[in-house]
């Protein structure tokens, strides 16, 4: 169902900039320019309830390592010099964005240590650091141990 949206999405924002016709220095282009095919994820039938799979609990501890990727990274970045702690916030609050899309509902101990993290009130809390213990073990226990990917630094 997410990647209905998304193509919805992307085929209206490229509608959207086709039909704008700007040129590179901000000018009205007067040309007409046909617009982009429309996606065939568009023109399937949406999933129903039933249908939409939740993603299984390797994948939950994927998506939280993105999680914890946007923080390290941002606390490198603070901790470094290259960004202000406004900008880390910032960064942050993306982090606890991306965190609560991903499923708590579930009974299984990777969505609930989801949940309370989801619940958390800041990041570096100890509620968010108990939390984060509870899912780093629970990722172990289905075999998707949480890992980061470092890009800032030198």
């Amino acid at each position: 169902m997410r990647s209905t949206t998304w193509a919805v999405l992307s085929a209206l924002v490229l509608s959207t900039a086709a039909v704008s016709g700007c040129s590179a220095d901000g000018e009205a282009d007067a040309r007409q320019l046909d617009p982009p095919p429309a996606s065939t994820a568009a023109q399937q039938p949406s999933a129903t309830p039933a249908e939409a799979e939740t993603p299984d609990d390797a994948a939950l501890c994927t998506a939280f390592g993105d999680v914890l990727t946007i923080l390290e990274n941002a606390d490198v970045g603070l901790a470094d010099g290259r960004m202000e702690a406004q900008e880390r916030d910032g960064w942050y609050r993306l982090a606890t964005r991306v965190l609560d899309r991903l499923p708590s509902s579930g009974d299984s101990a990777v969505q609930t240590a989801i949940g309370d993290l989801q619940a958390s009130t800041a990041v570096d809390s100890p509620a968010w650091g108990e939390a984060e213990r509870a899912l780093g073990a629970a990722c172990d226990d289905v075999g998707a141990p949480l890992a980061i990917t470092m890009f800032t630094g030198g």
